[in-house]
């Protein structure tokens, strides 16, 4: 199984719950150079974030965050969110966000701050999904 299949059995259960939106296996592929990966020592994959360049400020969008529900609350999304952040600098991206129906408190509690459409990058802002209605929040990269 390559990577972009491990993400995708990774992200099923919170696609499934409509917390992750669903991406195509050619998507992952194009993109797996975006992803962020955490294994475990069998080598399964237990985390996984994208972060796409918005091509515009500086500004990176993370999306597909997932911890495996069996390695929940073990301090691996803090892990997960220091690769993210480490990625970003390497990238030279001056803030990071994500959009989110789930979580909010996670994302506060690790110091992303709340924002509008209207501060996403412009390019973002015309692809919003209205109806999915999601939070956005934003974190400086320092």
């Amino acid at each position: 199984m390559d990577n972009s299949e491990k993400i995708l059995t990774l992200i099923k259960p919170f696609v499934d719950q409509g917390k992750i939106l669903s991406r195509s296996k050619q998507e992952i592929e194009k993109s797996i150079n975006d992803f962020v990966l955490i294994f475990d020592q069998e080598q399964q994959l237990v985390a996984c974030a994208g972060l796409k360049d918005c091509q515009e400020g500086f500004t990176g969008e993370i999306y597909s965050l997932a911890v495996a529900l069996n390695s929940q609350n073990t301090g691996l999304s803090n892990e997960l969110l220091n690769k993210i952040l480490a990625s970003a600098k390497q990238r030279k991206f001056s803030k990071i966000f994500a959009l989110t129906k789930f979580g909010t408190n996670w994302f506060i509690k690790n110091g992303f701050i709340q924002m509008s459409i209207s501060d996403l990058p412009s390019k973002r802002q015309k692809y919003f999904n209205h109806d999915r209605n999601s939070s956005i929040f934003f974190k400086e990269v320092n």
